[in-house]
C-alpha cells in the first residue's frame, strides 16, 4: 500500500533506513503517514478509504521489526474509529477526524520524552531517585535523559557515564543532549561498561538507567544489544537497573520464546569488509525480567511483573488487534 504514495513511500524508507531512529520517533512518522494518506487519498468508496488508512499505518508500523509504541497507534486510531462510531461515517467525516486522533495517539506518548516531559512528574519520579549521584546509561532514550537532566539538578557531584554505542554510535547524542544540559558526562566505549557497572572504572556509577524498544508479555524489555550484559553486571553487584520508557511500548502478545529480534545490515559493521567474511548485526536483545528492578512509566515505577497489568489497566484498548 505505502508503494501507491510517494509521500509515505518516503516516510516508509526513513524508518527502514534509520532516518527516522527512536521508538517515539517512528510512531510519531507512523501516524503521520496515516495523515498525509487522509490528505492525498482521491478514494471515494468509505469502506476502502478506511481498509487503506489502516494499511498505510500497519505497514510504516512494520517497517522495522521492533516498534509496538507505532502499532499501538494504529491499533488506538482503530479502536476511536469504533468506539465513536457503530459505523463507518462518510469520507469527509473521516477526512476530519484522522488528524485529530493521530495527535492524540502523539499526546500521549509525547508526555514522557525529553522535549515533552511533565515537569511535576519528572519531579516526584526524580525525587524517588535523589540519593543517586553516579549514573549508567546506555545508547540512546529519550525518556532516560529527561530523567537523568532532572535529576541532575545543576548538582557539580552529579555524573553520567553513557556508553558510545557502537555500530551506529548512538550514544554519542545522549553525551551531546546531556552536556548541553550543563550535566557532568563521561563517554566509554561499549566493552568498558560491565567494569564501570560493576565499580572498577574511573567513576563509581551507582544505578543504571537504559531505555527499551519493546516491553514483553512477563514484563521482559527489548532494548539496544548489550543491555543483557550491562544488567547482569548490575545483578551480580546489586545494583538497581531501571527501564525508563512510555508503556505504550508494551506488546502484550509478545513472548520471548517466538520473539523477533531486527537484524541489520552487515555494512554497519564493516562497510568494506574483506570477502568471504561472514557477518551477523542483531540490533536489540531481551533483558530478561528479573534482571530488572523496576520501570520508570508515564504511570508511576512499576515492578516487571505488574507492567502488563498496569498497561491494560490504563489503556484497555491495547487488547483491541
Amino acid at each position: 500500500m505505502v508503494g501507491k504514495y510517494s509521500e509515505i513511500k518516503k516516510i516508509y524508507d526513513d524508518i527502514k533506513k534509520l532516518n527516522i531512529q527512536g521508538a517515539t520517533n517512528v510512531a510519531i512518522a507512523t501516524l503521520e503517514g496515516m495523515k498525509v494518506y487522509e490528505q492525498i487519498s482521491k478514494e471515494t468508496d468509505k469502506e476502502v478509504f478506511y481498509k487503506e488508512l489502516i494499511e498505510v499505518g500497519t505497514e510504516l508500523s512494520l517497517a522495522r521489526e521492533n516498534e509496538p509504541m507505532a502499532r499501538n497507534g494504529v491499533t488506538y486510531v482503530k479502536y476511536s474509529f469504533g468506539q465513536r462510531f457503530s459505523e463507518l461515517p462518510t469520507i469527509e467525516v473521516m477526512k476530519q477526524i484522522v488528524p485529530s486522533l493521530c495527535d492524540e495517539y502523539v499526546d500521549l506518548i509525547d508526555d514522557f520524552t525529553e522535549e515533552g516531559s511533565k515537569d511535576d512528574f519528572l519531579k516526584k519520579v526524580s525525587y524517588f531517585f535523589g540519593n543517586y549521584k553516579k549514573i549508567f546509561t546506555h545508547c540512546h532514550s529519550s525518556a532516560a535523559v529527561a530523567l537523568i537532566k532532572s535529576m541532575s539538578k545543576s548538582d557539580p557531584k552529579f555524573e553520567a557515564v553513557c556508553t558510545e554505542t557502537r555500530p551506529l554510535y548512538q550514544g554519542r547524542k545522549t553525551a551531546r543532549k546531556l552536556l548541553e544540559a550543563g550535566v557532568k558526562t563521561t563517554l566509554i566505549a561499549d566493552s568498558a561498561g560491565e567494569s564501570f557497572i560493576i565499580g572498577r572504572g574511573s567513576i563509581k556509577t551507582e544505578i543504571v538507567f537504559i531505555g527499551c524498544d519493546k516491553i514483553t508479555s512477563g514484563g521482559h524489555a527489548v532494548n539496544k544489544i548489550g543491555s543483557w550484559g550491562f544488567a547482569m553486571a548490575a545483578h551480580y553487584v546489586d545494583k538497581p537497573l531501571y527501564v525508563v520508557t512510555p508503556i505504550l511500548k508494551i506488546d502484550a502478545d509478545s513472548y520471548v520464546y517466538d520473539l523477533k529480534i531486527e537484524v541489520r545490515e552487515s555494512s554497519e559493521l564493516w562497510e568494506d569488509a574483506p570477502k568471504g567474511l561472514s557477518m551477523y548485526n542483531p540490533a536489540f536483545e531481551i533483558v530478561d525480567s528479573k534482571l530488572i528492578t523496576g520501570y520508570v512509566t508515564e504511570l508511576g515505577i512499576i515492578k516487571p511483573n505488574d507492567i502488563e497489568k498496569v498497561a491494560l489497566q490504563a489503556y484497555p484498548w491495547l487488547l483491541q488487534k
